[in-house]
């Protein structure tokens, strides 16, 4: 149900307790729109919402939320930048009040600018230090190159400091309108009445965005792609392999749900059993399809042994060959389906778990009754469509693979699987193709 200026209404009233929940999500605003020479902007824009309006200050606002006992948060995604608030019923309108008064007048203010990009200049820094979150950086730039995708949500140390006050300011009035944007709300409150309240408070809330289509889709290679971050007094491996999958409306999100799972969601799947439990090579791999408007990477993550880097990815590999060529049987695929239908109930038990099922529907356009069906799609997969998606969407002859841990030994192992690039931290971070220091092997 729009408003008046365009603003939709995603609404759940649940009477489990005197609690409301309330998210204001912008489409036009996450990190996909990002420049590619000013990656983080979308977030760092979005993470400044609450730092100030034009009538308060952060921390005038942070004293009026508390004062009704209540959070206040910003933030985006790939997809969406969002401003939330959670409180209790009673104070339902004053919760409008003030996602209105953000939306209608954040206005940036320069200290708050300067203290939020040196937080996240440490917080780059930092990240060169966790081998786990340089793998994830390295493997998404191997996909996706120089697309959005590409970069990390945070930007690099270099695309962050280039950032200006001007250019949240532009980004923010071209990204940030009523006319793609939606209101989630979930919890105790009458629906005519909180209409009538969000039609009041928003009213005011007026304007356009002004972004183009943009072009996520990586250049399909024809081959493996292997690259070494060297780190030489790693006692173990970050390994990541992946591609790009598709996005998250796709027709197939049931049966890959279900297949996923089967491979590596879950504690019992394939590629874990194998690593962990048959060969005893780490503690713990799974894979993931990220859920995006876009085509968002297909992942598989684990932390292995040095020695057993090269074997690791035999047998991931195998894996996915596997689940491609062979019919799944019945009592695995009972389990596994089984699995997710148990769970999914799970995820409603608090209101931020409903709240994000509304804000799916909201971000990529599905229908009202599309969790409803989904349960029955999930339980109606059967062998012949996993197989089906798992060609369709797994490619283990063209993956791109990621290794963080000493080049010295993981080069010897990983030669033969082919060409390898050797980078340092300070390269993926930074986005230089190879440093000084780097090297080619392979080629």
């Amino acid at each position: 149900m729009p408003l008046g200026n365009g603003l939709e209404i995603y609404a759940a009233p649940i009477r489990r307790g005197p609690l409301v929940q309330l998210e204001l999500i912008n489409r036009a605003g996450g990190g996909q729109q990002d420049p590619q020479a000013r990656a983080g902007l979308a977030t760092l824009t979005a993470d400044l919402l609450d730092e100030g309006t034009a009538d308060s200050s952060a921390l005038e606002l942070a004293a009026r939320i508390e004062q009704l006992g209540g959070y206040l948060a910003s933030g985006a995604d790939w997809d969406v930048a969002h401003v939330s608030t959670g409180l209790l019923s009673k104070h339902l309108e004053n919760g409008l009040q003030i996602l209105a008064e953000i939306a209608t007048s954040a206005n940036f203010p320069p200290p708050e600018v300067d203290r939020l990009q040196r937080r996240r200049q440490a917080e780059l820094q930092r990240r060169l230090a966790q081998p786990a979150a340089l793998a994830s950086i390295a493997l998404l730039r191997l996909i996706y190159g120089t697309t959005p995708y590409g970069y990390s949500l945070l930007g690099t140390t270099g695309t962050v400091a280039s950032i200006t006050r001007d250019d949240i300011l532009d980004f923010h009035r071209r990204h940030h309108g009523p006319a793609d944007a939606a209101l989630i709300a979930v919890g105790d409150f009458d629906l005519p009445r909180f209409q009538a309240l969000a039609e009041t408070a928003l009213s005011g809330w007026i304007g356009s965005t002004n972004v183009g289509a943009v072009d996520l889709s990586p250049s399909r290679r024809s081959e493996t792609a292997i690259e070494i971050v060297d780190r030489p007094d790693a006692v173990q491996t970050e390994l990541r392999l992946g591609h790009e999958g598709p996005p998250r409306s796709s027709p197939d999100y049931a049966p890959l749900l279900v297949m996923n799972s089967l491979l590596g969601g879950k504690f019992t799947s394939r590629i874990n059993l194998n690593l962990r439990e048959r060969h005893g090579f780490t503690y713990g791999a799974h894979t993931r399809f990220a859920e995006r408007l876009g085509p968002g990477p297909f992942v598989v993550s684990t932390a292995v042994a040095n020695d057993t880097v090269a074997r690791s990815v035999t047998e991931i590999r195998s894996e996915l060959d596997r689940i491609r060529d062979e019919p799944v049987g019945q009592a695995e695929l009972d389990e596994t389906k089984g699995y997710l239908l148990g769970v999914f109930p799970y995820s409603l038990q608090k209101l931020d778990g409903i709240s994000s099922r509304l804000g799916d529907l909201a971000v990529f356009s599905l229908p009202d009754d599309y969790y409803t069906n989904l349960h029955d799609e999930i339980d109606q997969v059967d062998s012949q469509q996993i197989g089906e998606v798992a060609r369709r969407y797994l490619h283990p002859d063209r993956l791109a693979i990621v290794s963080v841990g000493p080049a010295e030994q993981l080069a010897a192992q990983l030669d033969p699987l082919g060409p390898i690039k050797i980078r340092t931290a300070l390269d993926v971070e930074s986005d230089r193709p190879l440093s000084p220091t780097s090297t080619e092997c392979g080629e």
